[in-house]
């Protein structure tokens, strides 16, 4: 006999409140308003990682030497972008190698393999070891002083995939700052860098041309095309950088001008000042520039029609500071999702803390996101989002799909957003199809 509560069981409904995983910002802490222990990945996968920005080397090959748990997700990654696989190819750790303590030696045999077997010689290769290797300090100097012995022509990257030993340095970071790793210092000549950015710098951003009729010749990380053009890197006078970048100057004597991205007016024009003095540059008519903004913010403002605006930090490095300029234009800016907030944005937070304390942040990583309803425009009405994560977990069909300011920079990016956001007003979206493709724009 079959009873009808086999058939159709009770289940339990799960009840969840956002405590932990939201706060209004009156409430905040710096930097850290949010705890993050067990983390949750959204189906929101735009964001490159560290599978994809390799892909920005030509003539680079990947090799992940780590254990099969590890490989799994690496591998997906590389191999769901176009010309992926073919870059891509991996070293599986065993119990056999821990036993036998033979890592170095599987590492130089199992990349030279795989060098040796390839179509044609790549120019460079990025080596990843993992956590394993680390625990039991496998000697990575040597692996790459023996590799280098074998194969002279090609330049070896020590790339690092090692989230559970983040402590000088962020994974994202670590992974910035070695991608810029066999650029050498070459003779210099009047040419300046945009290094480490995924996206080419919009070339009608005003930064770019101020350089450019100063007689700069600019060299940008996101769009070299051919190997030698990424090695020319190194010919640099400065380096011109958005997020970590000092390495490379300071390992080939080089300035380092950081060149933050913001959305407010006055930061904007202190940023381009301090370009204009270092690089001898005719600073662009900021007036004119600052006018066209309030237009274009009013007429922003006019299309929105009260809709109310989220954003998330996988659009833009500085979130808050784009709440911030669009709060003190009278637009809605009901919730900002973040796990963390850059030192850059510290006066953004106090400044919001302060004049707009109700404004929600939201963990985008917290466990909790997982089981919290994402029915805001269900519940509350329309809403347009500013970028993948905020359009997923508020359930709307009008985004802006911006990944890391997408090369938009300064004014000309700030007016440039603002007319990707008054198409958005006007258009429903396929969310769910757009935002599983990984590493938005990536090509390899």
């Amino acid at each position: 006999m079959i009873y009808e509560n086999e058939i159709r069981p009770k289940v339990p409904a799960i009840s969840v409140t956002s405590d932990g995983a939201e706060v209004d910002i009156g409430e905040a802490s710096y930097p850290k308003p949010f705890h993050i222990g067990l983390q949750y990945a959204s189906p929101a996968r735009g964001h490159w990682t560290i599978a994809h920005s390799p892909f920005l080397i030509p003539q680079c090959h990947q090799v992940y030497v780590c254990c099969a748990c590890c490989l799994h997700g690496v591998v997906l990654s590389a191999h769901e972008i176009e010309g992926g696989a073919e870059r891509f190819s991996t070293v599986t750790v065993t119990n056999e190698n821990i036993i036998k303590g033979n890592l170095e030696e599987m590492m130089i045999d199992g990349i030279a393999y795989i060098i040796e077997h390839l179509p044609e010689q790549p120019r460079c290769v990025e080596g990843f070891t993992s956590c394993i290797q680390h625990f039991l300090h496998i000697d990575i100097h040597l692996v790459y002083e023996q590799l280098r012995k074998r194969f002279p022509d090609i330049d070896f990257i020590d790339g690092y995939m090692i989230p559970t030993l983040q402590r000088r340095y962020s994974p994202d970071v670590l992974g910035r700052r070695q991608l810029m790793r066999a650029v050498t210092a070459l003779p210099v000549r009047k040419k300046v860098n945009f290094i480490v950015n995924y996206y080419p710098v919009d070339k009608e951003s005003e930064l770019v041309r101020m350089l450019v009729d100063a007689g700069w010749e600019i060299g940008d990380f996101a769009d070299c095309q051919t190997y030698a053009d990424y090695k020319d890197l190194g010919a640099a006078q400065a380096e011109i950088f958005f997020s970590a970048a000092e390495d490379t100057a300071r390992r080939l004597e080089r300035d380092a001008v950081y060149l933050s991205y913001s959305y407010n007016v006055f930061e904007i024009r202190s940023l381009l000042e301090t370009a204009a003095k270092r690089f001898g540059a005719t600073l662009p008519d900021c007036d004119t520039y600052e006018k066209k903004i309030e237009n274009k913010v009013r007429q922003l403002k006019d299309i929105l029609k009260g809709m109310r605006v989220a954003i998330d930090s996988s659009a833009t490095p500085r979130p808050l500071s784009l709440a911030r300029f669009l709060l003190t234009h009278d637009i809605d800016v009901f919730a900002v999702y973040l796990d963390a907030v850059d030192r850059a944005e510290e006066a953004d937070f106090y400044f919001l803390k302060e004049h707009y304390p109700g404004l929600s942040l939201r963990s985008t990583l917290h466990y909790k996101r997982r089981l919290l309803p994402r029915d805001e425009v269900k519940n509350h009405g329309p809403v347009l989002a500013v970028g993948q994560k905020a359009a997923y977990f508020t359930g709307t069909k009008h985004f802006v799909n911006l990944i890391e300011n997408s090369g938009l920079y300064g004014y000309m990016g700030l007016l440039k957003l603002m007319d990707m956001m008054i198409i958005a007003v006007g258009t429903e979206q396929d969310v769910q199809s757009l935002i599983q493709i990984k590493a938005w724009g990536c090509r390899a």
